[in-house]
């Protein structure tokens, strides 16, 4: 503002004395009549009927231009707010799905069904997940969540170090806690975790699938895999390890049915075994995921 006043100033001061040196007298010839005024007037109103009528050809366009501006202003008013609105829907949902899992866990918790270590379903009751998904393809041969039962075992191991290196059974732990924790952040709501970790040199997760192909069931083994190895783990102590990550899973769907879930466990196991014998660069852990189909004959 400060500026404009200044301007308007300076060319007062430049109208005026460009006034007092024009200053002779001239007669303009109208059509309907003669106007007589000094040579500066006629310039400086004529200068001034040029800008008004500039003013008045562009008004329309800025007019309009506000208008959009207003417009535009609104619509991304609204949309902040629709935003707003949807992030705390979201919120609000993540919160509800955090305390039904929660619910969730505190129930296996008291059934004893759960892992002590990290938390995750047992593995001793996998056979009967299955064996109920089994019965419901059956029972819901429409049904595309049914429509296949897929079983990914993911065996995640400390990268194997340069020279000896000892570690502890709570440090061994704490990397099966750590690697439960980064199963569940990669996993959809609606897969089933489980957790083996009888054997010494560390836990073996089970992940249980419905509705999905093979080709989908191996893209999910290969997030996992991808989420277990791309960077390292950082323990409940502080310490960091990378780890190898095998997948092996089977799939069972209405072309090739089963009605033994042990199948669906064997086959998985074999497809892990697989998957580890066709190691590509095994230091970085980027064994190929293996899916086999299942059958009863």
């Amino acid at each position: 503002m400060p500026l404009l006043i200044v301007a308007a100033i300076a060319i007062a001061f430049l109208a005026i004395a460009f006034a007092l040196v024009n200053n002779q007298p001239v007669i303009i010839n109208l059509l309907i009549a003669q106007v007589s005024g000094s040579l500066a007037l006629v310039l400086l109103s004529t200068l001034a009927i040029g800008v008004l009528i500039g003013l008045l050809v562009i008004t329309p366009a800025l007019i309009k231009r506000g208008w959009r501006v207003s417009r535009a202003k609104k619509q991304t008013t609204e949309l902040e707010e629709q935003l707003s609105g949807r992030d705390r829907d979201l919120t609000s949902q993540t919160r509800n799905t955090d305390r039904l899992r929660q619910s969730h866990e505190n129930l296996l918790l008291a059934l004893k069904l759960t892992d002590p270590g990290t938390g995750l379903i047992n593995a001793e009751v996998l056979p009967q997940t299955l064996s109920a998904l089994i019965q419901q393809m059956k029972l819901q041969p429409g049904n595309p969540q049914f429509n296949a039962i897929g079983l990914l075992i993911v065996d995640a191991k400390r990268q194997l170090p340069i020279g000896a290196v000892e570690t502890t059974a709570r440090q061994n732990a704490q990397l099966d806690q750590a690697i439960a924790a980064v199963i569940r952040q990669s996993v959809t709501l609606d897969t089933w975790l489980y957790c083996d970790s009888r054997d010494e040199n560390g836990a073996q997760f089970m992940c249980v699938l419905t509705g999905m192909d093979k080709t989908g069931l191996k893209q999910y083994g290969e997030t996992l895999q991808s989420s277990l190895t791309e960077e390292p783990l950082t323990l409940a102590d502080g310490s960091v390890v990378a780890v190898d990550a095998k997948v092996g899973g089977a799939i069972a769907d209405k072309n090739h049915p089963t009605n033994r879930e042990q199948i669906i466990i064997d086959k998985a196991y074999q497809a892990l075994a697989e998957a580890g014998k066709h190691s590509i660069n095994p230091i970085k852990g980027s064994s190929p995921v293996k899916i086999v189909q299942v059958t009863d004959t």
